[in-house]
């Protein structure tokens, strides 16, 4: 670690890839990991090639963190380093007999990988993998840091990926090149700051407090504790029931992630009446992207998060439940919540700067696991989106890249921050709804992770019937 006077800081770091960074420590490990499985032979040099290409069109990925000294005060700056070699990984996978799935096979192959302790201050912050399955099946894996990149960044590396090696097989860019979003999300309306009053500084005060001490009801489970073991469940529905419950949704009113939200919370409901617990406060946390929301607001992460509570006479009518979060998502984002998150973030990670790296990381992480909640949302949209009239679709546009066809993608936070047990992360490729449930081996059993999966998709495609009926 390199701490030196200076008197201007060089890139530093933004809040949240500050807080980031600092809370990666012990089992918090704060990576993001995409899986492109692609059907044709795979030509190893080609996508080595393409690798370094689309290494120079994110510096971020041939940088490093570094710790420096302004004023007496501590803060982390991002360091060029082209001179690091690029970390390109290749195997060949082994199918084990317990493996139900190439993506099962894959994660069990990569927890060397994502369980180390990855050093930013000594190697970048990606590697890719790419991974034979069999002669006419690969695995093309870009591993980032959350510190270097958001959700949406880690999906326009896999299609800058693709279109280089496109580009190398077949000596011309794929017209999906240019299109301008690698994830569709729903549109934002850019909104003016609102500048804080002293009432809202306490209510923001006594809300944080809560949130930390809240002790929020968890499904019951028969996982180890201490277990650092993360189960990783995928679930893809058919494209009928991905339309059926898309209409279901707008026809109501309310957003998709809504219906979720309802959805997971229900399903914790009816877990623990089946094993006798008393339904009980529930909380969610939902990551939001605030990209375009803010004027001038646009950093290598755009997360943010809000933060829904309710208890059990509140969950009795699930329509009116629904209703309820809708309305409290829009009163959020008309508060600003999402911008107060990452002013919040800013505030904690300034308060520490006096205190070198090692320390405010302890302090830092200790607070992030002090919030827990009942489960986690992140939608992230439709990955790569086909445009119709200059406006994102359902549809996918990237099906080829030279001589593979791109079968599925996976998308997965590994270990991400905040003591939270239960995540789903959720999105559209291919005109289906992908949803994958990270669940803590401390809290669940495989087999339980497994069955609260179906148990939550049953409770959506069941609602989705019903209101059609």
């Amino acid at each position: 670690m390199n701490n030196s006077e200076i008197n201007l800081i060089p890139e530093p770091l933004n809040p949240l890839s500050e807080m980031l960074a600092l809370s990666s420590f012990g089992n918090t490990k704060n990576v993001l990991v995409t899986v492109i499985e692609g059907l044709g032979n795979l030509d190893m040099e080609a996508a080595k090639l393409a690798v370094r290409r689309t290494s120079d069109k994110f510096p971020r990925f041939r940088s490093c963190i570094r710790e420096v000294r302004q004023r007496g005060r501590h803060r982390i700056v991002w360091e060029h380093r082209p001179d690091l070699p690029l970390r390109i990984i290749t195997a060949d996978l082994e199918k084990t007999a317990s493996s139900s799935s190439h993506l099962d096979s894959y994660l069990g192959h990569m927890v060397p990988h994502l369980d180390r302790n990855w050093d930013l201050f000594q190697e970048p912050s990606i590697e890719f993998h790419l991974v034979r399955v069999a002669p006419d099946r690969h695995i093309i894996g870009p591993v980032l840091h959350h510190v270097a990149a958001d959700a949406g960044t880690a999906s326009e590396v896999g299609r800058d990926f693709l279109a280089n090696y496109h580009e190398i097989l077949t000596g011309e860019k794929p017209h999906w090149a240019f299109q301008p979003e690698a994830i569709s999300t729903s549109r934002k309306r850019q909104v003016k700051i609102k500048e804080p009053r002293w009432w809202n500084f306490l209510a923001e005060a006594r809300e944080a407090v809560s949130n930390m001490f809240d002790k929020p009801t968890l499904p019951v489970g028969s996982g180890s504790p201490g277990d650092l073991r993360q189960y990783q469940i995928k679930r893809a529905l058919s494209v009928e029931d991905t339309e059926r419950i898309g209409k279901i949704s707008a026809g109501r009113g309310v957003s998709f992630v809504d219906l979720l939200t309802a959805c997971s919370n229900t399903t914790i409901d009816q877990w623990n009446a089946a094993r006798n617990v008393s339904p009980g406060e529930l909380t969610t946390s939902m990551s939001v992207n605030m990209k375009g929301r803010f004027r001038g607001f646009n950093t290598d992460n755009n997360s943010a998060l809000l933060f829904f509570r309710s208890l059990p006479h509140e969950r009795e009518n699930p329509d009116a439940f629904m209703r309820s979060l809708s309305l409290a998502r829009i009163k959020q984002f008309r508060n600003n919540k999402d911008f107060k998150f990452y002013q919040d973030v800013s505030r904690m990670t300034a308060a520490f700067r006096l205190l070198p790296f090692g320390l405010r990381s302890r302090i830092v992480h200790s607070l992030m696991q002090k919030h827990q909640f009942s489960v986690a949302i992140t939608m992230l949209g439709v990955i790569w989106p086909a445009f119709k009239n200059g406006k994102p679709t359902v549809d996918t546009c990237l099906t080829q890249a030279g001589n593979l066809s791109v079968s599925t993608v996976h998308g997965i936070g590994y270990k991400l921050l905040s003591n939270t047990h239960l995540l789903f992360i959720v999105y559209f490729f291919r005109n289906r709804l992908n949803i994958v449930l990270a669940a803590s081996a401390g809290l669940f059993t495989r087999e339980e992770s497994e069955a609260f999966m179906d148990l939550m998709l049953t409770n959506l495609l069941d609602y989705s019937k019903t209101a059609t009926a």
